[in-house]
């Protein structure tokens, strides 16, 4: 059977741990919905009280911020008004305060030395963030702020498929793609609990982050019609 193992929220978990953001670290730790409780915590009020649509807001800006999302991109995603983006932006910063500061000091980092750096040195060169061109120094900015993030998720799916393949490519479990934070196996029958543990394993243990790496196992006849693997 085909089985994918998908690492849940990399890119969140990783922006809470390059930023040393304590809060988000606690929701983390606690494995608890890391959208509601932003969604708490923004709207100040306890989280079995947040609406579907407060969570959407909050999924919205957790994952925007990764992107350098402006006021005006958050307001077209999450479908509301300029002001009430901006005023959701604002109080995200003051409850999240260090994500806030990874931000700004990012920017700073990339204006005087010209890059950006990965947890494990990978460097992408940004000479265009002192442009004296507004759209193109914002696009740069964007590119410093996301790219030690995005940067680090795919330097770990690299590391991690280097330690799955070693570790488990034989005649009957086969690494066959990777789509993003996920990777795609086919397995024999006889093998998929096995092999699933050990994979997933390496997975959530291939680096040590302030917090865990946890992997989705799903399976099934076909990518489309899988579901979850109790393991």
């Amino acid at each position: 059977k085909l089985v994918s193992f998908d690492y849940s929220q990399m890119e969140l978990r990783l922006a809470c741990h390059i930023a040393k953001e304590e809060k988000m670290q606690k929701i983390f730790h606690a494995r608890e919905d890391i959208h509601r409780m932003t969604a708490a915590e923004v709207f100040g009020i306890p989280p079995q009280q947040i609406s579907d649509e407060m969570r959407y807001r909050a999924k919205a800006l957790n994952f925007g911020v990764l992107y350098g999302m402006g006021a005006r991109g958050f307001a077209e995603s999450a479908k509301i008004p300029l002001e009430e983006a901006q005023q959701f932006i604002d109080d995200y910063f003051i409850r999240f305060p260090k994500i806030a500061e990874y931000i700004e000091q990012t920017k700073k980092f990339v204006k005087e030395k010209g890059y950006a750096e990965t947890l494990f040195g990978r460097k992408r060169y940004l000479p265009d963030i002192n442009s004296f061109t507004p759209q193109i120094r914002a696009a740069a900015e964007r590119a410093a702020v996301n790219f030690p993030i995005q940067g680090a998720a795919a330097d770990i799916m690299k590391i991690a498929m280097v330690k799955v393949f070693k570790e488990c490519e034989d005649d009957k479990c086969h690494l066959l793609l990777q789509i993003h934070d996920e990777l795609l196996f086919e397995i024999a029958d006889g093998n998929i609990h096995e092999s699933a543990l050990k994979i997933r394993q390496i997975m959530e243990e291939v680096v040590q982050l302030s917090v865990p790496l946890t992997v989705q196992v799903k399976t099934g006849q076909n990518w489309q019609e899988r579901s979850l693997l109790s393991l």
